[in-house]
């Protein structure tokens, strides 16, 4: 029996790539007549970058830049021809930052700024752009003083890429535009920049925002989006996924050759994943929790609604589970089988996911006799 491994990470706990190891040791382990394809997935969010890296055999690049709050760290790239691939979490990501330290106000992209400028300059002109990870909720402003924008307030004083100065913003002076590079956002959220369901009141929060703090941003990335609109005459505030990492895809679609690419299916395309359900005859998926919002078009549902197409049966395979995301899928199962608190599950999820996929490999062998 032919058997497609395709798991999205579980943020915090487990990478897809191992997610996939550990699923195929118990397979295994349970019978030497299954036939095992690994192909890990992604949806914009942890491991995009690494995912895409290794399918297109690509050569990383380490590169020092600007950490969220101005300290040096050194970062990474990967290039592939004349494609660069970049994590924003590489350079402006909340896993550099100890949680006390996060502040909205003070953190900036500009680092991602100068992974992208270190790519244009060493050739690339398509980036391929994961956004999932950010500290940030700068509406990308520190990422274009990288990439040599000015930016100055009312008064004609050039100010910082940050949070707070948003809010301050009144002129933008451009450098020299490349025509030729194009940017794919990689997204995994359609949450527009502004207004409840937007970056700073949905991701503020996530990065040490305050409640005070929160309207404040909300001014500042109102008044980003007017300066941008009165340069550009783009109108972005209503665009699905430009609230994603504290705005940053704003100003790339304002001024660049961009645009944002759900996820889910831009990764399953480059990954030819429409062949690999063919071959199988039986799909595995998961990631750390299975819910409602899995069916927002995360990794998970994607890799479903392939397996469905080609009427392969697929079980999804969780930390948690909630049954509102059943009918995605033709079972969906908890590695934890018996009250735990989360630390402990997250600690021990190797243990966890060996011991469930065995039991489910038995007892997949046991229909496969009976069929």
């Amino acid at each position: 029996m032919k058997i497609l491994v395709a798991p999205n990470s579980m943020k915090g706990s487990i990478n897809a790539f191992d997610f996939a190891d550990v699923v195929e040791d118990a397979f295994l382990s349970c019978s030497q007549e299954f036939i095992i394809r690994k192909v890990p997935v992604a949806d914009g969010g942890d491991f995009t970058g690494e995912i895409l890296k290794r399918k297109m055999k690509a050569e990383e690049i380490r590169v020092n830049v600007q950490g969220p709050f101005g300290e040096m760290v050194q970062s990474k790239y990967a290039v592939s021809g004349n494609t660069a691939i970049i994590e924003m979490a590489d350079a402006s990501g909340i896993k550099l930052v100890k949680n006390q330290e996060l502040n909205p106000y003070k953190a900036s992209s500009f680092g991602t700024g100068q992974l992208i400028s270190d790519a244009i300059e060493k050739g690339c002109d398509q980036i391929f752009l994961g956004i999932g990870g950010s500290a940030t909720v700068d509406g990308g402003f520190g990422m274009m003083e990288a990439l040599g924008f000015q930016f100055f307030n009312e008064n004609g004083k050039k100010l910082p890429g940050n949070g707070k100065n948003l809010i301050e913003i009144s002129k933008i002076q451009k450098p020299g535009i490349p025509k030729n590079i194009s940017i794919k956002i990689i997204c995994d959220v359609d949450n527009p920049l502004l207004g409840t369901n937007g970056a700073a009141a949905v991701f503020g929060p996530q990065k040490g925002a305050t409640p005070e703090m929160i309207p404040v941003l909300e001014e500042g990335l109102k008044n980003w989006a007017r300066t941008i609109y009165d340069e550009s005459r783009k109108d972005l505030i209503n665009v699905e996924g430009g609230g994603a990492a504290g705005g940053i895809a704003v100003p790339l679609l304002a001024f660049f050759s961009a645009e944002i690419v759900p996820g889910a299916n831009f990764i399953l395309s480059q990954l030819n994943f429409a062949e690999h359900v063919k071959w199988a005859d039986i799909v595995i998926t998961g990631e750390g929790k299975i819910d409602g919002q899995t069916l927002n078009n995360k990794a998970p549902f994607a890799v479903a609604e392939m397996a469905r197409k080609y009427r392969k049966p697929v079980f999804a395979i969780a930390g948690s589970v909630e049954q509102k995301a059943s009918s995605a899928f033709d079972g969906i199962y908890s590695i934890v089988n018996q009250p735990m608190a989360l630390e402990e599950a997250m600690k021990d999820v190797q243990k966890l996911l060996y011991n469930f996929c065995y039991e489910f490999a038995k007892s997949i062998k046991k229909l496969a006799v009976n069929l």
